[in-house]
């Protein structure tokens, strides 16, 4: 894969701009991906749900890539400014505020000993999901009232804007010959 290193096409225009890191280390021959379930908090519309490292552009960012550095750094103690970019993908918008357009960065970091911290405050909890099991943690379940499509990995449940990323990233990857597994997930 090419990365694509035109950072000025990532400086926010008009409206509210906010940048995920789609963190994915290679250990011991897997591809994993790293996912979190943010903090309870009553100022929060994702309090408790599945995400990225990541969060609103600031002006002294400059540019939507290095809101995603800087906000990996914050949230997880992740260092990315030196990682590989691998991607940047299509703009997303959560269904909940459609408003803000979220840029998803996809960044490659190498060896098992790259680890978060919850220290940053975000996260009640991180993990490490290795992207060729995917198509197994898939399901339908309840979530905020409604049955919603959903990736269940260890207590996370991951739907919504995330689980439209994450799948995208699985397709990216084309993992485990399960691409019309993949085109089911992310319908």
């Amino acid at each position: 894969m090419v990365a694509i290193l035109d950072v000025e096409s990532y400086k926010p225009r008009e409206g509210t701009w906010a940048s995920v890191a789609v963190v994915i280390r290679k250990c011991n021959g897997d591809l994993q991906v790293l996912v979190g379930r943010r903090r309870n908090r009553s100022n929060d519309p994702w309090a408790g749900d599945a995400s990225f490292p990541g969060g609103h552009y600031k002006e002294e960012d400059g540019d939507l890539l290095r809101t995603a550095i800087r906000e990996t750094m914050e949230e997880t103690g992740i260092d990315l400014s030196g990682a590989r970019i691998i991607k940047v993908l299509d703009i997303h918008h959560p269904k909940n505020v459609p408003e803000i357009n979220v840029v998803p960065i996809i960044f490659m970091i190498d060896g098992c000993d790259v680890n978060p911290t919850k220290d940053g405050g975000e996260f009640d909890e991180l993990r490490w999901i290795t992207l060729s099991e995917l198509p197994k943690y898939e399901a339908v379940t309840a979530v905020k009232g409604r049955e919603r499509k959903a990736i269940i990995y260890d207590g996370i449940v991951i739907w919504g804007m995330t689980r439209r990323i994450l799948c995208k990233v699985y397709e990216e990857f084309s993992l485990g010959g399960e691409s019309n597994k993949l085109n089911e997930m992310n319908k």
